[in-house]
């Protein structure tokens, strides 16, 4: 419901696309800043009660989000705040989640699952989330916010539920906190494959944040849509995600690991042409498609790579490098987004991305390709040990 209604707040405070692109930077600057300590962090605590606490500090955050809209003391920096907090939370969580995955199910089910969670996230999110959050927001503008609030606390006694052993303090380590970054680093950097997936992964999320960044003010710009038809184009959208969610193993398996990754790419690149040669609904919504089934491809196949190659007693530090490279990338790019839309247009945000990634990706590609002769096949792959 936020990823409709928190841009439309942000819109009627601000017609800056500099303002509403630092909401944006302010929500993902955490994936820059707090990925590598947070990684070494999450080796050595438990990793269920980090995602209960950063539920329950969201659902603070969003009920005073949703207190200063019906009192109509909001301000856009206020909201900028706002969204760094969560940033960190979701930062906290997003990580935490990841990590207990391979804990709960077998190696060999790992794609399997990812499918699932991306698939019930997509539909909830998509289909239900979005367009609900755009209609409710058009009605009451705290409401979004303050049934959020309610659900992160429905949701932070869920996790609670699940029966995940606590860490093995013997497996925690004792070094400090930079040997424990060092050593992170050391294994992501030296390892070809995933070195390489990292910065395809932190190219794309930084492109992509061009555009996504003042979406909202290119959708009733160019588009001419409000709040509902915003919420739909959002929900048309999630479509993608979800073929991508159902399909996404399958064609993994079918296509490779080395095509569907490539496959996926060109499409990015591909997909951010469109609105930008296009700018109409029907090419928004066949570009957000194609690229949200290529999105969950791409997510299906290398996060699940990840949870297999990454030792468990490394995961948290590991993949904390792998997501500075590969997330923390978006805060730089809805910044240099806004500034983009500010200067050049919006149109002009979804045509240099799709000119990076393409070039990116006749670069990237070749790299890819000799990384991936030394990838192990899933079913040759020895099973990690489980992650505490």
């Amino acid at each position: 419901m936020i990823v409709s209604a928190g841009p439309l707040l942000a819109l009627s405070m601000s017609d800056d696309t500099r303002l509403i692109s630092a909401v944006s930077f302010a929500a993902m600057l955490p994936w820059l800043l707090l990925s590598l300590p947070a990684g070494v962090f999450l080796d050595r605590t438990n990793r269920q009660s980090v995602m209960i606490n950063a539920n329950l500090v969201r659902a603070f955050i969003f009920a005073a989000v949703s207190f200063v809209a019906i009192t109509n003391t909001l301000s856009i920096y206020f909201l900028i705040l706002a969204s760094a907090a969560l940033g960190v939370c979701e930062l906290l969580f997003d990580m935490s989640a990841q990590a207990i995955l391979p804990a709960i199910v077998t190696p060999d089910q790992l794609e399997k699952a990812n499918s699932r969670l991306f698939i019930s996230q997509i539909v909830s999110n998509g289909f239900i989330g979005l367009p609900l959050g755009a209609w409710i927001f058009a009605i009451a503008i705290g409401a979004p916010f303050a049934i959020n609030a309610f659900a992160l606390l429905i949701a932070a006694f869920l996790i609670k539920s699940l029966r995940v052993k606590a860490n093995d303090p013997s497996a925690i380590s004792n070094n400090s906190y930079m040997y424990d970054l060092r050593e992170g680093f050391g294994w992501l950097w030296s390892h070809k494959l995933l070195r390489t997936l990292a910065i395809m992964l932190g190219l794309a999320n930084m492109c992509g944040m061009f555009a996504q960044a003042v979406f909202v003010k290119f959708a009733r710009d160019e588009l001419g849509l409000g709040a509902k038809g915003f919420g739909l184009l959002l929900a048309t959208i999630s479509i993608g995600s979800v073929l991508g969610g159902l399909f996404g193993e399958y064609f993994g398996k079918k296509l490779g690991m080395t095509t569907a990754i490539l496959s996926s790419y060109f499409v990015f690149g591909l997909s951010d042409a469109i609105p930008g040669l296009f700018p109409h609904i029907w090419a928004v919504a066949i570009g957000g498609v194609v690229m949200s089934i290529a999105g969950t491809m791409w997510n299906v196949i290398t996060v699940s790579a990840r949870q297999r190659l990454i030792p468990a007693e490394l995961f948290g530090r590991v993949n904390s490098v792998y997501r500075f490279i590969g997330t923390g990338t978006t805060a730089i790019g809805a910044l240099i987004g806004g500034q983009i839309a500010f200067n050049y247009g919006l149109r002009a945000t979804y045509l240099l991305s799709a000119a990076i990634l393409l070039t990116a990706l006749c670069i990237l590609g070749p790299v890819f390709l000799r990384a991936n002769k030394i990838y192990i096949e899933p079913e040759r792959t020895p099973a990690p040990p489980s992650i505490t």
